[in-house]
């Protein structure tokens, strides 16, 4: 099933905007390489959803529970994988940009159910808290 998450003219106005803000650093130059390698944009970006949905079932535990925290580390881990090195102070940043940047909190919330990106950003703090 593809969730085509941004259609082109967002993904574009993304792109530029990641390149503005963070282009000169080691983070995103390994984007970069991974995409020169081939990477399918769309079919991660449909699967990092399909994580935020399984999250989104979680919703009624805590975010410091061990299943939600499972899942929070798979999604560091997927970053990692198929983005960049997503250390704990991006995933942090990111986590942060989840619930601030109300694009990326309407799309999260939209796969994994309404408050979503909210419980995500929690559980990423908890992991931290907690870790």
């Amino acid at each position: 099933m593809s969730l085509h998450v941004f259609d082109n003219t967002e993904m574009n106005q993304y792109k530029e905007e990641v390149r503005e803000k963070w282009g000169q650093t080691k983070a995103y130059q390994e984007y970069e390489e991974k995409a020169k390698g081939g990477m399918d944009y769309q079919e991660a970006a449909d699967q990092m959803m399909s994580l935020f949905a399984e999250i989104g079932k979680l919703c009624d535990l805590s975010p410091d529970h061990e299943k939600v925290q499972e899942k929070i580390r798979e999604l560091q881990n997927f970053i990692t994988e198929h983005y960049y090195n997503c250390t704990d102070e991006i995933f942090r940043d990111l986590g942060k940009m989840y619930v601030d940047d109300e694009r990326f909190k309407k799309n999260i919330d939209a796969y994994g159910g309404e408050g979503t990106a909210e419980f995500v950003w929690c559980a990423i703090e908890n992991a931290f808290i907690n870790g």
